[in-house]
């Protein structure tokens, strides 16, 4: 009876995860770690085993959309690290950023709430540099319209 049971909830069960990759919403933090000033951002991920590729969309106060690849990794623990490698600019936008960041993340994998979070900082040679550009990342996994 237990059996079967189990075998009538496993398909439910199983449709119910969530997963890393896709697409994910909400914002970045500019102006240091305690600032509260926010710009939307998305993210695009692509999971292959422990490795991550996607893309950053981060729209600026002055309507600008900047876009970076992004490659990092994935540990058992669900945090992961992303790097912006290139920017992706079109035709259409002049905008080149100052600098490329890094990202210390944490993936929270809950059926009902899940998200992504963690920080971020400018990719520069002067590791301690007094004025390096930090911030936070808050996100929430896009719910997929065909499910």
């Amino acid at each position: 009876m237990r059996l079967l049971f189990f075998l009538l909830f496993l398909p439910f069960a199983l449709s119910a995860q969530v997963t890393l990759a896709g697409a994910w919403e909400g914002s970045i933090t500019v102006g240091g770690i305690h600032s509260s000033r926010e710009l939307p951002m998305e993210l695009y991920l692509i999971v292959k085993g422990n490795f991550i590729e996607g893309r950053s969309y981060v729209r600026t106060p002055d309507g600008e959309l900047v876009q970076f690849d992004l490659k990092g990794t994935f540990h058992y623990d669900h945090s992961m690290s992303l790097q912006e490698i290139k920017f992706v600019g079109d035709e259409n936008n002049d905008y080149l950023p100052k600098f490329s960041r890094q990202y210390q993340l944490v993936w929270k994998a809950d059926i009902w709430d899940a998200e992504i979070k963690g920080f971020w900082q400018e990719i520069t040679g002067e590791t301690f540099k007094r004025y390096r550009r930090r911030g936070r990342i808050k996100l929430k996994k896009v719910e997929d319209p065909g499910a």
